[in-house]
């Protein structure tokens, strides 16, 4: 992860030339574009959700112990019926990580944050749920890293996990991020929560991928 703090170049006046614009932030537009890193030695793809992936979901939730299940959706554990599986895939957000074409190992999703009833305006929600054969090798920590990227460029400053995800897994992934971890409380318990500093917009997927060429 890059260490480089994002700055606005400030141009230098001339008498007789007009200012330079600023320097753009990322745009929402790189939040679409496919992105890959390496774990464990393997090349992974890292592309947006859609709705024809619904076997590739449905196979990987099958594959997943109980426990990573109900750190991700909250359910109990246990699988999701089809047509929430399409619902989830069909809100915006989410992303398939494959190891190759139709074989996802782990996915994910930034969502507003709506534990309290109403969507914060302040905070987004992130869904990680990685294949147990999978895990232990930096895809949650990367993808987290991701979703804080995001979350900036949408205009958000923290990021938050499902309160029914480990904590000490969910506590170590934030951490990484360099905030505080804090327990959001609402009706249902407490939601782990971040404060994003800027320098994680250099995490986006995208912009991380091009730092390594």
């Amino acid at each position: 992860m890059s260490a480089e703090t994002v700055m606005t170049r400030v141009p230098t006046l001339r008498a007789a030339a007009p200012l330079a614009a600023p320097e753009q932030a990322p745009s929402a537009a790189l939040l679409a574009q496919p992105w890959t890193f390496l774990a464990g030695g393997q090349r992974l793809v890292v592309r947006p959700a859609r709705v024809q992936d619904l076997p590739v979901l449905a196979s990987l939730l099958v594959r997943c112990s109980p426990t990573t299940r109900l750190g991700w959706s909250g359910r109990g554990g246990t699988v999701l019926p089809l047509v929430q599986q399409e619902a989830w895939l069909r809100e915006p957000g989410a992303v398939v990580v494959e190891s190759g074409p139709g074989r996802a190992v782990a996915v994910g999703a930034l969502r507003p944050a709506t534990c309290t009833g109403e969507e914060d305006p302040i905070a987004m929600a992130a869904e990680v749920l990685v294949q147990d054969s999978w895990q232990h090798r930096g895809i949650g920590s990367t993808l987290l890293a991701h979703f804080a990227g995001a979350l900036l460029v949408q205009g958000r400053t923290e990021l938050q996990v499902h309160p029914d995800a480990d904590p000490v897994a969910a506590q170590a992934l934030l951490s990484g991020l360099g905030g505080r971890v804090r327990g959001q409380r609402h009706a249902h318990g407490r939601c782990p929560r971040v404060h994003v500093p800027r320098t994680a917009v250099d995490s986006l997927g995208p912009l991380r991928e091009l730092s390594y060429r």
